[in-house]
């Protein structure tokens, strides 16, 4: 029998969840505070996927806003 820490597979948990998009920025921070202080190789992978996670989704924010900027530009360029 292993003696996992509950707090450790549920930040790998929440970390996967992050990092799949299933919950893109709640489960991703929830997957660093559960994971942090955590020595459990399980923990360790909730943080690091948790920190991927945010990373993705704040690149993602900036391309979203990088075409709507695009195409209020575009808008306002034919608009004269």
């Amino acid at each position: 029998m292993s003696d996992t820490n509950g707090k450790a597979v549920a930040a790998f948990v929440c970390g996967l969840l992050g990092l799949l998009g299933l919950l893109p920025c709640i489960g991703s921070i929830l997957g660093i505070v559960l994971g942090r202080g955590e020595t459990d190789g399980l923990g360790r992978a909730g943080v690091i996927m948790g920190w991927i996670g945010l990373a993705l989704a704040a690149i993602g924010l900036l391309i979203f806003a990088g075409f709507i900027l695009f195409g209020v530009g575009v808008a306002a360029v034919q608009n004269g």
